[in-house]
Order: structure tokens, then sequence, then C-alpha cells
């Protein structure tokens, strides 16, 4: 019988008709995507490049005095603080003695307040019930009461130093505590203590607004009565409302330096500078760290004169991130700007030439996961 096998192709000659036949079609094939892919590129060049905005806030001293160190961690570059974050204290001692010297005023002037009401009951008797001295009775209780409230004003301030303090003492035992470098009674005596200047202030809260309440309905029932002319008791006692009247102005003047005795966080970020540590003087407005906002909340792009384009509020953007081109999402113009505008040099197309553009502010979604600075593509009207 004949052998009907057939004879075996050697491999060179396989590979030889795989680089003739084959080879040309799998080069055609791959020259086509790459135009496919390079067209597409060239229709989808970003019509004018965009930045997500940078939010840099300082945290300012709302006083003037010297920052002391309240025990916790240090503040550093790159580290994250939360809004409304304590993150400094001012030396309270003059506001301390600053209270001590308003409480001292206001004890002056009650036993002025006092003398003078012996002075007018021993002249004019407490039995006489007339209407000028009911009028007489009705001063001294008003004047008596702003001298009440004036006190308890003045140590509510006091508490609230003091509170401070204890809240930071029981921050830093909590801290400790958790180091078990403390146990836990002397971790609650501190809450404690901490906790009787709470309800201090709660229950003086509450007799001071009583207080106020009697104030008010005392010169109301004062001004039923008519003031007498020429008479001796209000000439005594004009100074010493005047003296009051600054008295409560001061009060005033102290709670806000009070206040700004704490340094907060305006927002929550990244700490990126430290202007000023414990030990140093401050004046008020001075800045204590700044803070950037983690995440940007709008994009600024500069259209161009050449590009013929009158841009809309309410116009349709698509927004491209160069980091990730996959990643795009559809915005809207926010807002135009009023004229032309030098562009930021990292906006420009060529470093070198200086160029000009109407600055717009494009939407930013809150789940577009933007870095504050970041470069984007801007494509307008589609």
């Amino acid at each position: 019988m004949k052998d009907t096998r057939r004879i075996p192709i050697p491999l060179r000659r396989r590979w030889r008709l795989l680089r003739l036949q084959w080879m040309p079609l799998a080069m055609f094939l791959s020259a086509a995507i790459g135009v496919v892919f390079l067209m597409d590129r060239q229709m989808g060049m970003p019509f004018t490049t965009g930045k997500v905005n940078t939010e840099i806030y300082s945290a300012t001293s709302g006083s003037e005095g010297v920052l002391i160190d309240m025990g916790l961690d240090v503040l550093e570059p790159f580290q994250h603080v939360m809004a409304g974050q304590v993150i400094g204290r001012l030396d309270d001692r003059p506001v301390l003695a600053s209270l001590e010297v308003l409480r001292a005023e206001s004890g002056r002037l009650r036993l002025e307040v006092a003398a003078a009401r012996a002075a007018w009951e021993q002249t004019n008797g407490r039995l006489i019930v007339d209407s000028q001295s009911e009028w007489h009775r009705r001063m001294l209780q008003v004047e008596l009461l702003r001298l009440d409230i004036l006190d308890r004003d003045t140590q509510m301030e006091l508490d609230q130093v003091s509170l401070v303090h204890e809240e930071m003492r029981l921050a830093q035992t909590q801290q400790a505590f958790q180091g078990e470098a403390v146990g836990s009674l002397e971790l609650a005596s501190v809450k404690a203590r901490r906790d009787v200047i709470r309800e201090r202030i709660d229950h003086n809260s509450l007799a001071l607004e009583e207080s106020r309440l009697q104030l008010a309905s005392a010169r109301e029932r004062l001004a039923q009565y008519e003031a007498p002319q020429f008479d001796e008791l209000a000439t005594v006692l004009a100074p010493l409302q005047a003296a009051v009247t600054t008295q409560e102005t001061r009060i005033q003047e102290v709670r806000i330096r009070s206040e700004g005795l704490i340094v907060l966080s305006p927002i929550s970020g990244i700490i990126t500078a430290v202007h000023r540590v414990p030990g140093q003087t401050v004046r008020t407005g001075e800045p204590i760290i700044s803070v950037a906002a983690e995440q940007g909340r709008y994009i600024v792009a500069y259209l161009r004169q050449s590009q013929n384009m009158t841009p809309e509020v309410g116009m349709n953007v698509t927004v491209r991130m160069r980091a990730r081109p996959h990643r795009q999402f559809a915005a809207i113009i926010e807002r135009v700007g009023a004229s032309y505008e030098s562009i930021p040099l990292d906006q420009l197309r060529d470093p070198s030439r200086p160029e000009w553009g109407l600055p717009i502010r494009i939407s930013l979604r809150r789940d577009a996961d933007a870095m504050p600075g970041e470069t984007v593509d801007i494509h307008i009207g589609s």
C-alpha cells in the first residue's frame, strides 16, 4: 500500500510562514488600534485646564499674651487637626489679676452705696413712707442689684478660667492614664474637681438670670415714681452709678479677653506651618498655626480670548482628572469673573509666555476625591 502520511513541516519553515502570513496582519491590527487611541486622545484634548482650589486658614490669637504649654501633644506640620480643636492657650494670669481688681472695686462700691444708704436713713428715718422716700429706696435697691450682678459676673468669669484649667488638667490626666502613668483614683479626683466647678457655674448662671429679672422689675417699679429735683441722695449716688456702669463695661472687656485666651483650629485639615510655640509672646490677630483643608470645594479655570467662548453660569462642563484619566464627571459653571486676569504660572501653556484669561468657577462634587491644588482638564459644553 501507498503511504498517505503527510511529511512534517520543519519548524523553521513554519516560523517563516508565520512571519510572512500572520505578522503583517497583527501589525496592521496594532496600528489600527493605535490610530483609534490617538484619535480618541486628539478629540478628547481639554478645552482648558483648571485647578482645584486650595484653602489655607490661620488659627489666630484673640488676645495678647504668652503661649503656655498645655502638656499635650506638640503641634507639628503634617499633623491632622479637627475644627474647633484647642491648639493653643495664652497665659491667663493678667485676666485673673483684672478680675480680682474688678472684685475689689465692686466691694468698694458696695460699701460706698451702703454708706450712702445709711446716711440717708439716718437723716430721713426708715419709717417715712412718701413718694420721695420710696423713690430713694427703690433707687438704692436698683444700685445694689447692679452690684450683685457685677459680683456674680466676676465670679462667673473666675470660674470659667478655673474650668479651663481643670479641663486641661483632665486632658493631661486622661492621656497619662492611657499610658498607665496615673491610676483611676487620680483620674476620678480630677473629674470630680472639674464637675464641682461646672455645677457652680450652672448654679451661678441661674442665680445671675434671677438677679437680672429682679433688676428689670426694680427698674420698672422705680419708673413709677418721679425723681425729685435737686435731690441730695441722687447727687451722692451719681458718681457711684457711673462707677458701676464703668465696672459693667470692664467686665465685658475682661470677658472678651478671657475668650481670646483659647486658640481653636478654624477648620479640619493638615497643619502646614507652626508660627508660634509655647513660651513666645503673641499679639492679637497673630497666627499660631496654618491649616490646609484636605479637600477642595471648587475648580478655577481661565478661558483665553483666542478660545472664542462666552461662558455662562449653569453651562455644562466635563471634568477629567489628570492623575486618573479614566475618571471624569459632569459639573457646571457656578460663577464667571468680571474681567480678564493674568493666568497663574502653573496653568500657562508656555511658562515663558504670560497669558490672560477670564476666570470661571466650576462646581466640584464631594465624591470627586480631588486633592487641593490638583490640575484637571476641563471640557466645556460636553
